[in-house]
C-alpha cells in the first residue's frame, strides 16, 4: 500500500468536498433512506457494484452477468489519475454492497472518497498478494498502478473480482465461477496470439516511446523496451531535460514508431508529436492506456483494447 502522505493534496482536498457533500444529502433526506447505486431501495433490489476504471467496469459485467447491478464511475476516455470527483460518486459508493477499485494509488482523487463512504466490501483489485508491482523512479515507494497491462496480472484482478461478487451474493458462486473460468481460456487465448504477433517484430526493433508510463508491465511481458515522456502519473509536468533526453535516445536507438494516448491530455500527446518531428520517427498511432474506448472504437472491452494495441504496436515497428 502507498503511504497516505504522499498522496497528492489536492486530491485530499477533493475528497473532503465530496465527503462534506455527501453529509449535507443525507441530512436533506427527510426519511433517512440511502440511495442505492441504482435507483431503488427495496428488499428485492439486486447486489449493487461501483466500479471506478472502464477495465474494471467491463470485467465486472463479464463475471457477475444478470445477477447485479453495475455502476461505473469513470466513462471511456476518463484520466484516472486526475478524475474529477463528483457528489453522486460518493452517493454510488455509499450504496454499494461492493466497491471495485485498482488501488495503488491509480484513482487518487477518489481512495479518500471511497475510504470515507463506502458501507460495503471494498476490493482493490491490483493490490492482490500475487501481484509483484514494479517501482516508479519518480517517487520512492510508489508502485506503478498498471498492472493490468499484464495480462498474467489481470488474471489475479479477475479474480479478486470473482471472489468480491461470491461475498456479496453467494448464491451465485457456481455461475461466478464458471464465468471466471470461462474468461480465463480467453485470456490464455489472448496471450498466445499476442506472443505470435510480437514475433513478427525482431527484438532489437521492440522500443516504443509513449506518452506517459503506462506501458511498463505491457513491455515486460512481451520484451518490449518502453518509455513515456512522464512517469507513471500524468499529473506530472514533463521537463525540458527530459524531453531533450528522449529525443537523444529516439535518434540513438534509431526508435521507429512513438505512441499517443486515448486517455492523456493534449498537451502530452503534442510533446509525443514534436518529438518524433524532430527526430524523424513516426508517430505509429494511438494506444489506449488508462481507459477503454467509447462503444465500437474496437477498444471497448479489455480484450479488444489489447488486441488493437498490439496491432498498433507491431504494425508500426515490424
Amino acid at each position: 500500500m502507498i503511504n497516505q502522505n504522499k498522496r497528492i493534496g489536492y486530491s485530499q482536498f477533493f475528497a473532503g468536498l465530496v465527503v462534506l457533500l455527501m453529509g449535507l444529502i443525507q441530512v436533506g433526506c427527510g426519511d433517512g433512506e440511502e440511495p442505492s447505486a441504482t435507483g431503488g431501495s427495496g428488499a428485492e433490489a439486486k447486489p449493487s457494484v461501483v466500479t471506478t476504471t472502464t477495465m474494471l467496469d467491463d470485467l465486472a459485467r463479464t463475471l457477475a452477468g444478470d445477477h447485479v447491478e453495475v455502476v461505473g464511475i469513470m466513462r471511456p476516455g476518463q484520466d484516472p489519475h486526475v478524475y474529477e470527483v463528483l457528489p453522486r460518486d460518493a452517493q454510488a459508493i455509499a450504496s454499494a454492497d461492493l466497491v471495485i477499485a485498482n488501488g495503488l494509488n491509480l484513482e487518487a482523487t477518489l481512495h479518500g472518497v471511497i475510504e470515507g463512504n463506502a458501507k460495503g466490501k471494498v476490493v482493490y483489485a491490483a493490490e492482490h498478494d500475487a501481484i509483484e508491482t514494479l517501482g516508479s523512479e519518480d517517487y520512492e515507494g510508489a508502485p506503478d498502478p498498471h498492472c493490468w497491462m499484464d495480462i498474467e496480472l489481470w488474471k489475479h484482478y479477475v479474480t479478486s473480482v470473482r471472489d468480491g461478487l461470491i461475498a456479496i451474493d453467494p448464491g451465485n458462486q457456481a455461475d461466478y465461477e464458471s464465468r471466471a473460468t470461462a474468461y480465463f481460456t480467453e485470456l490464455d487465448e489472448l496471450q498466445t496470439w499476442m506472443t505470435e504477433r510480437f514475433a513478427e517484430v525482431p527484438e532489437s526493433q521492440r522500443v516504443i516511446v509513449t506518452s506517459h508510463d503506462a506501458f511498463n508491465y505491457f513491455g515486460n511481458a512481451n520484451k518490449i523496451e518502453v518509455h513515456g515522456v512522464i512517469g507513471i502519473s500524468t499529473e506530472q509536468a514533463p521537463r525540458p531535460q527530459d524531453i531533450a533526453a528522449l529525443e537523444a535516445m529516439v535518434k540513438e536507438r534509431n526508435v521507429q514508431a512513438l505512441f499517443i494516448e486515448s486517455s492523456t491530455s493534449p498537451t502530452l500527446n503534442s510533446i509525443v508529436e514534436k518529438v518524433a518531428e524532430q527526430t524523424g520517427a513516426k508517430v505509429g498511432g494511438t494506444l489506449y492506456s488508462d481507459s477503454l474506448g467509447m462503444p465500437g472504437s474496437g477498444a471497448d472491452t479489455y480484450i479488444t483494447m489489447m488486441k488493437h494495441n498490439v496491432n498498433t504496436v507491431v504494425d508500426a515497428l515490424k
